[in-house]
């Protein structure tokens, strides 16, 4: 179901581990984040859905493979597209 924001084009933000993120609605998202989740590839998703900036506060407190799915999980109910 698209949201306000997705319909729109505008970011959406969300907070995840007391940090606030900012991405781009679903339909927005680059091709390199839909083929590093393809593969499998969870740190190049994030990398590049938040890019450098964001990605780099993401690891000073997330070093888990359980707050990689947890981030993609909340990033993409946010993004509108977490069915």
């Amino acid at each position: 179901m698209a949201t306000k924001k997705d319909a729109t084009g505008e970011s959406t933000s969300f907070e995840f581990g007391g940090d606030t993120y900012n991405i781009p609605p679903a339909e927005e998202w680059d091709i390199d984040v839909l083929e590093a989740i393809d593969d499998q590839k969870l740190t190049h998703a994030i990398k590049a859905l938040v890019g450098d900036e964001q990605y780099a506060l993401f690891r000073k407190s997330n070093r888990t493979v359980k707050a990689l799915g947890e981030f993609m999980q909340a990033a993409t109910e946010a993004a509108g597209s977490g069915n």
